[in-house]
Order: structure tokens, then sequence, then C-alpha cells
């Protein structure tokens, strides 16, 4: 019998601590389509079924990073491209960590047209990067 109750115990602990632990994370929503041409523009969406509680993108059209945060939950959006003119490589990004309803677009010069981006876009929160996701866009 006390194996029983102690079973139950903790199925019901596990079952708080799988629903407490649910709510916490994020579902996030990614990926690259045609922005004309070979050029791919990439976005991570992260959010529930109902809002974005944040949003990063690469704009193939004018090289553009944009990131949205949509939440006041303490936590931001990161931002990042990586891409290589010749045997330079070339590096840009930016945190947002300003609050609810809040944007930041970043122009990124002039990328030549069909060259590989590499896109990372993270939450952020007291400074650590969380549910990181990187794609390879195209300018």
């Amino acid at each position: 019998m006390r194996k029983r109750a102690r079973a139950g115990v903790v199925a019901a602990l596990a079952t708080v601590l799988v629903a407490s632990t649910s709510t916490a994370a994020y579902a996030d929503y990614y990926g690259c389509e045609s922005a004309g041409g070979s050029s791919l523009d990439c976005h991570v969406i992260y959010g529930d079924s109902t809002s974005s509680k944040g949003e990063g993108w690469f704009l193939a059209y004018g090289e553009r990073l944009y990131a949205y945060d949509g939440a006041a939950d303490g936590r931001g959006v990161y931002v990042n491209a990586t891409w290589w003119s010749g045997s330079t490589r070339h590096e840009n990004g930016f945190r947002l960590t300003s609050g609810q309803y809040t944007s930041r677009t970043l122009d990124l010069g002039d990328i030549a047209e069909g060259t590989s981006v590499t896109f990372t876009t993270c939450q952020t929160n007291d400074g650590n990067l969380l549910n990181c996701r990187t794609q390879t866009a195209r300018a």
C-alpha cells in the first residue's frame, strides 16, 4: 500500500512539475522564405498560440536585422548576422531588452546579392541567451 501511495505522490509531483515548466517555455516558429530571386528572409517567433512574445528577422531586401519584444515577461531578443565578403568575415547584431512592444532595426550595409548569411536569434534573460535558432539566409 505504501508503494502505491508513494507512486501516486511521485506521479502527482511530476504532473505539477511538467505543467509549471511547460508554461515557462515558449513554442517557437521559425523558417526562411523567398524574398525574390535567390534571396531568403529568415525569422524566429517566440510565442504561444495567441501572441508573439518576441521576434527576430533577417530581411534580405535592404540587408537588415529586426527585433521585436512583445511581452513584459523579463525576456528580450538577441539577433546576429555573420557573413563573408571574400576572405573578410563580417558580424553584426544587438540585444533588445527594453520591454514590451518595442522594436529595433539595424542596417547591415551593402551585402552582395546571393551571399549566405548565418542568422541567429535567441531570447535573453538577465544576459543569458535562451532558445537560440540559427538559420542560413541569403542577401
